[in-house]
């Protein structure tokens, strides 16, 4: 099943096989649109969820604007790509700098070959190490959201500080 196959009202757990970079990118707006209060993701720089799309920044200004209790967390190994090729996230996180919070994974854990993105606790967006875009997403399953959120939340508590919104010096 592709990810535009995914009847996501009924709340019935789905998964959806992602076999290309534009069923990445679909599933990524899908796991947006269906998040309310949390979207957590980790890569190695976040490149392949494309976070800086026009249409990722908008749903994410969106969920960040539904309620004050709204957060996104964003953990990678390397910046270098939010910082030369992701103006719109990093807009985004001027903003919002209370609730979008971009951190570094600390040495000791790091986030290596590990590529998901999670709405809420119920659905999870997961890549695999390949050269081409492969991965699932799992719609309303709580069971497999739970290890990676685990995982997820310990690598978050040893990672380092928070991506500052703005160079010092500058701001």
């Amino acid at each position: 099943m592709k990810p535009s196959e995914l009847l996501l009202s009924d709340g019935v757990p789905e998964r959806a096989l992602i076999t290309s970079r534009a069923e990445t990118h679909d599933a990524v707006l899908i796991a947006l649109r269906l998040a309310t209060r949390s979207v957590r993701c980790l890569q190695r720089d976040l490149s392949p969820f494309s976070l800086d799309s026009p249409a990722v920044t908008e749903r994410l200004a969106e969920l960040l604007h539904s309620h004050p209790a709204a957060r996104v967390q964003l953990l990678v190994d390397d910046v270098a790509w939010l910082e030369t090729s992701a103006p719109r996230l990093r807009a985004l996180q001027r903003r919002f700098s209370h609730a979008l919070e971009i951190r570094s994974a600390s040495e000791d854990d790091p986030v290596g070959e590990d590529a998901f993105l999670l709405s809420d606790g119920h659905t999870a967006l997961e890549l695999k190490p390949t050269v081409s875009a492969r991965g699932d997403l799992w719609v309303h399953n709580k069971p497999r959201v739970q290890p990676l959120a685990a995982s997820f939340a310990r690598r978050w508590e040893a990672g380092g500080h928070n991506l500052a919104v703005v160079p010092l010096g500058l701001g």
